[in-house]
């Protein structure tokens, strides 16, 4: 099924609920919880940072053997974590940087 978008555009209808877990909610839970934790990004280069951090923890748990039984949960995980990072960026350096 596809559904139109600005400019005409078509997309594939995308399911984000898998196993009763919605992922855009799990990524802005993810972010709020980092948001409580620790300061606001400084800069770019901070943000940049952080995404290559947990971007080479989620590396880190590809390389895990296949049959590793928490492999596909601690991927997920990271990989929530990586989006969560993306979009702090979004809000601490780019959307800042505008106001």
């Amino acid at each position: 099924m596809s559904n139109p978008i600005e400019g005409g555009k078509e997309y594939e209808d995308i399911t984000w609920a898998f196993q009763g877990r919605h992922v855009p909610e799990e990524v802005t839970d993810e972010l709020a919880r980092a948001r409580s934790k620790f300061k606001p990004f400084n800069s770019a280069h901070e943000g940049y940072a952080v995404i290559l951090e947990e971007l080479d923890e989620l590396w880190d748990v590809v390389k895990l053997r296949h049959d590793s039984p928490e492999r596909t949960a601690k991927m997920r995980e990271e990989a929530i974590q990586v989006a969560a990072m993306a979009m702090r960026v979004i809000i601490d350096v780019c959307d800042r940087r505008k106001a």
